[in-house]
């Protein structure tokens, strides 16, 4: 197969189309929806609480799925899992992004999808975002596996400290840091494995793991997103892997 393949399309319709145990492993971050702690405030909140001016005003385009109820998206992510229950190799792994909110509705529902729960990672972005009290400075990402699970690197912990990236160099607006993915591809697929984003975004994904040559299946709703994607990895092909 080729190093990566981008794919406009429906995640779910997408997965279908996965050859059964061909997956080494499948990192994403879904829209979970956590804009307020009610399914009233989410209803309301637009850009998923990011308050920033510019996405007040409308100026920068968010993402479909930005306020999913959480029925909605326990739905969605309970179908995705019976999908990454069948494509995923014996001893794969399932990495979802989320948070604190979400983790106690969205675990159960992929857990019931036939994977296992066996870690619940924390990425430790350095530095507070905002808020009151005790002002968050973290994101947790569940991990899961097919079976008994196969590790690929033993250098990493379960708390990732990674800089988010900078607004000013942010190409979507909940993009991930490669560094982190690089990170967390490393630990869970083999030189050269598959790795699937069914959320892919801007790509991020995809850069880390032709970075760690693996390769990569990326799946976005969103054409602008699917383009931006194909841009960035084009480019990263071009890059010396580390």
């Amino acid at each position: 197969m080729s190093a990566w393949k981008i794919i406009c399309g429906d995640a779910l319709m997408t997965l279908r189309t996965i050859r059964s145990g061909t997956v080494s492993a499948i990192i994403t971050d879904p829209p979970y929806c956590s804009g307020g702690a009610s399914e009233a405030g989410r209803a309301a909140a637009r850009c998923q609480g990011v308050r920033t001016a510019r996405m007040q005003r409308g100026d920068v385009t968010w993402f479909l799925g930005d306020n999913l109820g959480t029925a909605g998206l326990v739905w969605l992510l309970r179908a995705l899992a019976f999908e990454a229950s069948r494509i995923l190799a014996p001893g794969g792994s399932m990495l979802v992004f989320c948070d604190w909110r979400m983790c106690p509705n969205l675990v159960p529902a992929l857990e019931s999808g036939g994977l296992r729960l066996v870690n619940l990672l924390v990425w430790d972005k350095k530095s507070m975002g905002m808020g009151t009290g005790f002002r968050m400075r973290h994101e947790l990402i569940a991990h899961f596996c097919n079976g008994v699970g196969k590790f690929h690197d033993k250098t990493a912990a379960n708390v990732l400290p990674f800089n988010r990236v900078h607004v000013s160099r942010r190409e979507h607006p909940t993009e991930k840091p490669v560094d982190l993915l690089r990170a967390l591809v490393r630990v869970v697929s083999p030189p050269t494995g598959v790795v699937v984003d069914p959320f892919c975004g801007s790509g991020s994904t995809g850069v880390a793991c032709l970075a760690e040559g693996r390769h990569f299946v990326g799946i976005e709703r969103e054409e602008a997103y699917c383009e931006l994607s194909r841009s960035r990895l084009s480019a990263a092909c071009l890059e010396p892997t580390a």
